[in-house]
């Protein structure tokens, strides 16, 4: 019993729940990213797989990381957990469930699943989430959330962490990692400031375009949801080197980050001034330090945590179109400045920003947590 107990908090078995976690139609973006990064690089370490549900036997994609393919009852959004027998029994044979999206009707079945056998349920906020029981109770009263119940965090960033301040649990700062997203030692600075995210207003992407110095060419990689705000970016860049890349797979991303000579992510607040999820984690500003390129990210949310000041790029005030402008023209006016930066910004990210070193403080949260359990801690 000891020795199962010992190896239990040595290789502890993870199912990992993403955000978007039906197999067919499946959506990927950040947070899906994400989870299947984390996944993968779990996985060399002890047994980690993902979720995923279907309603019949699916192909997985080829590049999926280890996955453990459940079915459900209804795919449509259900206020309860949509669980066939089967998966009820499947979620037993794991000692950690790590939700990466939460509150939503699976999440809560995975919650149900670790209270009742005495399983770890770490919560990852990274966005989003669906109507489900949990949310009902939460309405009624704030100390009524079930979520509450869960073993631990592992939150995106120290800022990700503040929105949850008077949760008494034990928790982590994982941070992310990024890919290689072309040989080493292939980067330049061909001259170019770079933009790469979703053209929506809090990505802060007009505001770039008006900073940017007119002598300097912007490169704009993502694609548009908001028609009239493309429409007022293109307004905007009429008179002004700035290209727009609305269809880039991910072998042309690479090519935009391999010649750029600073990397930009301008994110501004909410301007409601209630709590913002809209940067928990800067994924670009990793991505590109990771690359060997220099960043200037705004003083939003998680940014400033991702990047030194003079060191490994520059952080401005959001809102502060000179500021940016000066942080522009220092980086494009002497590319030699942008090799040195972009050098130290390699060189951290080498150390901090990998997804084993991620893994690792995971995987570090959970041996800590069962090994307090079975103390009786």
């Amino acid at each position: 019993m000891i020795e199962r107990v010992n190896e239990i908090e040595k290789n502890p078995r993870v199912l990992i729940l993403p955000a978007s976690i039906g197999l067919e139609g499946r959506t990927m973006g950040g947070g899906e990213r994400y989870a299947t990064e984390y996944t993968r690089a779990l996985a060399k370490l002890t047994h980690a797989e993902q979720a995923l549900f279907c309603l019949r036997p699916s192909i997985l994609p080829k590049d999926a990381p280890p996955t453990r393919v459940l079915t459900w009852t209804d795919s449509e959004r259900p206020i309860l957990p949509p669980f066939t027998r089967s998966t009820w029994k499947a979620l037993s044979e794991y000692d950690v469930l790590h939700l990466m999206c939460f509150p939503n009707s699976v999440a809560d079945g995975f919650l149900a699943s670790g209270i009742s056998r005495s399983q770890l349920v770490i919560l990852t906020d990274i966005g989003g989430g669906g109507r489900c029981c949990s949310t009902y109770l939460s309405k009624v009263h704030p100390r009524l959330n079930p979520y509450r119940n869960a073993s631990g965090f592992a939150h995106l960033s120290d800022y990700a962490g503040s929105l949850f301040p008077d949760w008494k649990l034990p928790s982590t700062v994982l941070h992310g990692g990024a890919r290689q997203l072309f040989p080493p030692g292939t980067g330049r600075f061909d001259g170019y400031a770079l933009f790469v995210g979703r053209l929506l207003p809090h990505k802060g992407v007009h505001e770039l375009v008006r900073a940017m110095p007119e002598s300097f060419e912007l490169r704009i990689v993502g694609r548009p949801y908001d028609n009239q705000y493309f429409e007022l970016l293109k307004q905007s860049s009429q008179g002004k080197r700035v290209r727009f890349l609305t269809d880039a797979d991910d072998e042309e991303l690479a090519r935009q980050y391999q010649g750029a000579t600073v990397v930009l992510q301008p994110s501004i607040p909410n301007p409601s001034g209630g709590q913002d999820r809209s940067e928990l984690l800067g994924l670009v500003a990793i991505e590109a330090q990771s690359a060997g390129k220099p960043v200037i990210v705004t003083d939003t949310t998680s940014l400033p945590e991702l990047v030194e000041d003079g060191v490994t790029g520059r952080i401005v005030p959001s809102h502060d179109l000179l500021a940016l402008r000066k942080a522009l023209e220092l980086f494009l006016k002497s590319p030699s400045y942008s090799e040195e930066i972009g050098r130290n910004a390699a060189r951290m990210a080498a150390t901090r920003f990998t997804w084993e070193s991620v893994a690792q403080r995971g995987l570090a949260l959970y041996r800590k947590l069962l090994r307090d359990r079975d103390a009786g801690g």
